[in-house]
């Protein structure tokens, strides 16, 4: 039996992947954010690769949404320049080639990204965009980008620097001859409707963007209901709670929307209650097209191949569903691959 789950997990590792709904922010390794505020004089906790993994890693769930952010106070600290964003975002296209990820859509709020150290949103684009070129040089993954707009603001954050939603919307337009194909609204989903961001998001509709929501995670289907009917939304990151409104799951089977599913991280936020009460299987029965991604595959602690494991040993999904999600993805992706 081990051996047989054993090469069933080989061939998921060799699988050609697509990950839609993965954050920088989230994929950073743990030695670079050390190195990264030893070398700048930025007081950390610990500066141990070990120790601070335990601050920034979650190995349980957190009681909700807002705890699933606390190491991101931490991350936050790393990202001191543009030459440290560029190396943060090559190590993480790194690891995803790794992982046999062909093409990934990464997505970064440059206002979080920039505030902690004074940076300029465009410094944060700079430094992602030039990562993502020297990476293009040694990995085969292609690599395309998608801004996120945060909902609110850290505590920390309050009174200092913090480009405004539009400003966002538009930075994202600037640089969508340079490789940033969509737009996203991220954050704490049930203090923020999608409502306030109609015209950020129409700026990007008009400009091609793709359209890409968190909803359906910290709030209910109302959530992802007015992602798609008011922000335009053809994606929607998470949409877990969907199924609790089948008039919103029809809307969005309807509309062909698919939905950004991160098993480990739906359990970790506390969205979810356990792994074997995530909804993958009953959302894809429902006739609601899933992709599987890795939303923070550093604070998770996973990998692409570890998500397609678990829906194969909690769920039953048979290889060739697996493939077919992957057909899903490169459906959906806002690029041609």
């Amino acid at each position: 039996m081990q051996e047989m789950a054993d090469d069933l997990r080989e061939t998921l590792g060799r699988l050609p992947k697509i990950d839609l709904h993965r954050h920088l922010e989230g994929s950073i390794r743990t030695g670079t954010i050390a190195e990264l505020c030893r070398t700048h004089g930025v007081k950390l906790p610990t500066y141990d690769p070990e120790e601070l993994a335990a601050r920034v890693q979650l190995d349980k769930p957190a009681p909700n949404l807002a705890g699933f952010f606390a190491p991101f106070r931490i991350i936050a600290r790393c990202f001191v320049n543009s030459e440290a964003i560029a190396r943060i975002t090559y190590e993480a296209v790194e690891d995803a080639w790794r992982d046999n990820v062909r093409y990934l859509e990464l997505r970064f709020s440059p206002e979080f990204m920039a505030f902690s150290h004074g940076l300029s949103p465009s410094d944060v684009v700079e430094g992602i965009i030039e990562g993502v070129a020297v990476a293009a040089k040694r990995f085969p993954t292609k690599v395309r980008l998608i801004v996120s707009i945060t909902r609110g603001r850290p505590p920390e954050a309050v009174g200092a620097p913090w480009a405004e939603p539009m400003e966002i919307a538009r930075l994202a337009v600037k640089y969508s001859d340079r490789g940033v194909v969509g737009l996203d609204l991220a954050g704490l989903e049930s203090a923020f409707s999608p409502e306030l961001f109609r015209a950020e998001f129409e700026v990007a509709r008009r400009a091609g963007l793709g359209i890409t929501v968190h909803a359906g995670e910290d709030a209910g289907p109302e959530s992802v209901r007015a992602a798609i009917e008011r922000l335009g939304a053809v994606r929607i990151g998470h949409g877990v709670r969907i199924l609790e409104d089948a008039d919103v799951a029809n809307l969005a089977v309807e509309n062909g929307v698919v939905l950004e599913i991160c098993p480990t991280s739906n359990v970790l936020t506390g969205v979810v209650e356990s792994i074997e009460k995530h909804p993958a299987r009953r959302l894809s029965e429902a006739g609601l097209r899933i992709t599987i991604n890795t939303d923070d595959p550093s604070v998770c602690h996973v990998n692409l191949t570890d998500e397609y494991a678990l829906l194969t040993e909690k769920f039953g999904f048979a290889l060739e569903e697996i493939e077919g999600m992957i057909e899903t993805a490169r459906d959906a992706a806002f690029s041609e691959l």
